[in-house]
């Protein structure tokens, strides 16, 4: 339930300021999209995502990256390209996996209020915000940090804020009944895999946490029991699920 709040807000965010896209050329058939928008979102909003990380990466998850992952599109999709969109250029920006990119500042695009645009539609009715990644450099695949989690929901978070009005005015309301979004999070259902898993692991240091994925009162994201180098693995079958 609570995870399915987190992301009704967001949702509700992507909606607040749809980027203005008229003109932009893309690689998908806006005819067969039925009137789908193109896949684009306002620079400053971007940053204000990259600013949180920069500012608590430090100690929160040190030596740690951030990227932005493409909502909707499926991490085999090949072909997937993103750009800073200016009237007379453009800025490709790096692509760090097939649905997955890297925000790189620019001071001309702040000045001027540029877009960045993905080569993509939304999916019919849906103007979503890309997914704030961080992650830990040393990590084995298919191991989450939880500090990285939890900075991660915070960039996330301010950049939905930096929408306006309206997703504020949402926070607010959640606010009277004493939720913060972040810290009410189930940490387990986080980036968790998109495929079938039966088991979730929780270790730190010599502490382990282990439970069925069906489990019910898992910890939650700000559970100050389990520190930011916490990890946690999920499994199927004993193997570990990327």
């Amino acid at each position: 339930m609570r995870t399915r709040l987190f992301l009704i807000l967001l949702a509700v965010a992507g909606t607040v300021h749809a980027a203005d896209t008229t003109g932009l050329s893309h690689q998908s058939d806006p005819a067969a999209e039925d009137a789908a928008q193109p896949m684009a979102w306002r620079y400053r909003l971007l940053e204000t995502a990259q600013d949180v990380f920069e500012k608590r990466a430090a100690q929160q998850a040190p030596g740690a990256t951030m990227s932005f992952r493409l909502p909707k599109v499926e991490p085999a999709q090949a072909g997937n390209q993103v750009a800073i969109v200016l009237e007379d250029k453009r800025i490709p920006l790096p692509m760090a996996s097939a649905n997955t990119f890297v925000f790189v500042r620019d001071a001309e695009a702040q000045d001027r209020d540029a877009l960045v645009v993905a080569n993509r539609y939304f999916p019919k009715g849906q103007m979503n915000h890309p997914l704030v990644q961080v992650r830990s450099p040393g990590l084995p695949d298919g191991v989450k940090r939880i500090g990285d989690l939890r900075l991660a929901c915070e960039a996330q978070i301010e950049m939905a804020k930096a929408e306006g009005l309206k997703f504020r005015a949402v926070l607010a309301t959640v606010s009277l009944f004493g939720l913060n979004i972040c810290n009410k999070l189930e940490v387990t259902k986080i980036e968790a895999p998109a495929g079938p898993y039966d088991t979730v692991t929780i270790e730190d240091g010599t502490r382990r946490l282990v439970q069925p994925a069906k489990q019910r009162d898992t910890p939650l994201l700000n559970d100050k029991a389990w520190s930011d180098n916490a990890r946690i693995t999920y499994t199927l079958n004993e193997r570990v699920v990327q």
